[in-house]
């Protein structure tokens, strides 16, 4: 763990060991880069912005160091743009700050896991290679072993001729891509990838003996014209009789890899109570909403939401009795609010917003109202809602669009709660 704050290290350290993980912690990035060797370690967190050394540089240098490596780097959200070259040059994830530890938690494990998933995967293909090489050394002896070993791997395993017609199919491969052995050698490689004869061409020229190309994430268009993902790997391996050279490619389906990437990208944006999306996917989404009604021209208007009198309800009730209420005004939201283009979230405790692009204020009021209304028909108790409304003005900052919507809400709650506050700018400007 590398970062220039020790107090940050030492929280980062006591937390990682409580789960079973062992550390090393370090201010230096100089010291931690003399430390890296390839399987010193699983994984290095480090901060981007440190005086010694740049996050950026420490990236890259630790990713030459050991290519095995999981890196995870923590970033302030000012700071998204330095994560994605982070993420770039070889960066696993990244974390915002100010971080939750169980999110650091959580891409430690996966950066962990995806490292041992590479190694095993590369290593199986390794194995296979080689009983490929062997058998083509006796090819008339070994055929009918290396044809059943084949036909029983599960990944699609193709060859193709110099000029890329596919000259050798599995099973798994005509299982995947729903041809018959015949239909695909018919083909050419570039006929089933997605990019067509450009993507091929470019696997082409990248493509050598000594250096064959290792977990290349593509898209095959199936025979009913369905894309499918796949991992794939391709090496040059030279024909024993007239040294003509074949492509190996044995390729992987990743479709529940990618299934399950998107699930678990779902849950670092939603909450898990309400099924909205949480505060920190909340920025991101104003930030591109604004800078689309910015370009196109559109209202747009931003709701801030309050339960009134929570906390006694919370008081003379269980906890659990709590969360239903939440969970029914994130139900709320969504009935009261377009489908597909309103976005609701939670944005802490009880506190909730709505960002509603391409609707004008008297719109955003018919909407919050509707959400009051259907909240209170609920009649849990006397809980009702503190809405504030602002609509966007280009000469206020994203900021002050947070704030000054969020004004409005506390206006509401103090002048008795159970209604609407809408920002006139007239009325409050300065």
């Amino acid at each position: 763990i590398i970062d220039d704050e020790q107090s940050v290290l030492d929280i980062l350290r006591e937390h990682l060991e409580g789960e079973a993980f062992t550390c090393a912690t370090t201010t230096s990035p100089a010291a931690a880069l003399d430390q890296l060797s390839p399987g010193a370690f699983d994984a290095v967190i480090t901060d981007l912005r440190m005086p010694e050394i740049s996050g950026i540089e420490v990236v890259e240098r630790a990713r030459k160091s050991d290519p095995n490596l999981g890196i995870i780097v923590v970033t302030a959200v000012v700071e998204v743009t330095n994560a994605v070259q982070a993420m770039r040059l070889g960066a696993d994830d990244y974390v915002l700050k100010p971080f939750d530890l169980n999110e650091i938690s959580l891409a430690v494990a996966n950066s962990i896991e995806k490292r041992r998933l590479i190694a095993q995967n590369r290593e199986y293909q390794r194995q296979l290679e080689e009983r490929m090489a062997d058998a083509e050394r006796d090819l008339q002896e070994t055929h009918t072993y290396l044809e059943n070993l084949l036909n029983s791997a599960v990944d699609a395993i193709m060859a193709t001729d110099s000029k890329a017609r596919i000259r050798f199919s599995n099973r798994g491969a005509q299982q995947l891509l729903g041809y018959s052995e015949s239909e695909l050698h018919e083909l050419h490689l570039w006929d089933i990838l997605i990019g067509g004869r450009e993507e091929y061409d470019y696997l082409h020229r990248v493509t050598h003996i000594d250096t064959p190309i290792q977990n290349y994430e593509s898209e095959f268009r199936h025979k009913n014209g369905e894309t499918i993902p796949v991992s794939i790997s391709l090496s040059k391996l030279q024909a024993a009789s007239d040294h003509t050279p074949t492509v190996l490619a044995i390729c992987k389906d990743i479709t529940e890899q990618k299934r399950l990437e998107m699930e678990l990208k779902e849950m670092t944006i939603r909450d898990s109570l309400t099924g909205l999306y949480n505060q920190r996917c909340f920025y991101d989404k104003l930030r591109a909403e604004v800078e689309r009604a910015k370009r196109q021209k559109y209202p747009l208007t931003l709701l801030f939401i309050d339960v009134d009198n929570f906390k006694t309800y919370n008081d003379s009730h269980d906890h659990l009795a709590g969360d239903r209420v939440l969970e029914e005004i994130g139900a709320v939201i969504r009935e009261c609010t377009r489908q597909h283009v309103d976005l609701g979230f939670r944005y802490g405790g009880d506190e909730f917003t709505v960002i509603l692009p391409e609707a004008p204020e008297a719109q955003a009021r018919q909407i919050a109202e509707r959400i009051r209304t259907t909240f209170q028909a609920k009649r849990f108790d006397l809980l009702t809602l503190s809405i504030g409304l602002m609509a966007y003005n280009e000469k206020y900052s994203e900021r002050a669009f947070v704030q000054f919507t969020d004004s409005m809400m506390y206006e509401a709650k103090r002048a008795g709660g159970n209604q609407v506050r809408v920002y006139d700018v007239t009325q409050y400007a300065t």
